[in-house]
């Protein structure tokens, strides 16, 4: 579902949205006050019986960005990489169906950041596909006490070096290419952020299509 003017958070099964107006879909729903500010503490106990829930406000460029001042922001970067035949390169991690991924290391730009993941935990060589980003993603998580709202930029890439190399020592399963239907398949046991990134590569394919 697509909104005007909005931002997204992910926090566990359940979506934070950030927008102007009330969504079609049925939500729990938060105001902001006269500073355009809403409490990280009522969000998180909102999400415990929520699994959407639209924070409502005149302004939600602004509100986001004070939103993010009551949390840890930590940047991390992804590969969205297909093949010759339009596979996209899935891995399993932890009983999820999964993209890869990982922090953003000092020193490192986004986009070396994403081509170093897709290496170390699939054994893939890629080169990125245009000058912007897909997409950008947020989560945020509690780490021992520490909220933390990690920003995944996710790039687009074409391999170069198809030959797959599971990272078994982060726990990593399975790195296997996959259809478009055997995506459509793992997708169903993977996580809300990762159908959000496939949506965005599925709609970029098909514009270019047309």
């Amino acid at each position: 579902m697509s909104y005007r003017n909005y931002h997204t958070i992910h926090i566990g099964d359940s979506r934070v949205v950030i927008c102007s107006e009330p969504l079609v879909e049925e939500h729990a729903s938060l105001m902001a006050d006269a500073e355009l500010s809403f409490s990280r503490a009522k969000i998180v106990k909102k999400v415990e019986t929520n699994k959407l829930i639209a924070l409502i406000t005149t302004n939600p460029d602004l509100a986001f960005e004070r939103l993010k001042e009551q949390f840890v922001v930590v940047e991390a970067a992804g590969g969205v990489v297909l093949n010759e035949c339009d596979e996209l390169l899935m891995i399993r991690l932890r009983e999820k169906w999964d993209l890869p991924k990982g922090h953003v290391e000092a020193g490192e730009s986004k986009r070396e950041a994403a081509l170093r993941e897709v290496e170390e935990e699939c054994g893939v060589v890629g080169e990125i596909v245009g000058n912007e980003p897909l997409v950008e993603t947020w989560h945020a998580y509690d780490t021992y006490g520490r909220w933390e709202l990690k920003r995944t930029t996710w790039w687009q890439m074409r391999a170069t070096k198809s030959a797959t190399a599971a990272q078994a020592e982060e726990g990593i399963t399975a790195a296997e290419w996959c259809s478009m239907d055997r995506v459509e398949e793992h997708l169903k046991e993977s996580y809300r952020t990762i159908k959000e990134v496939v949506a965005a590569l599925s709609l970029k394919m098909n514009n270019c299509y047309e």
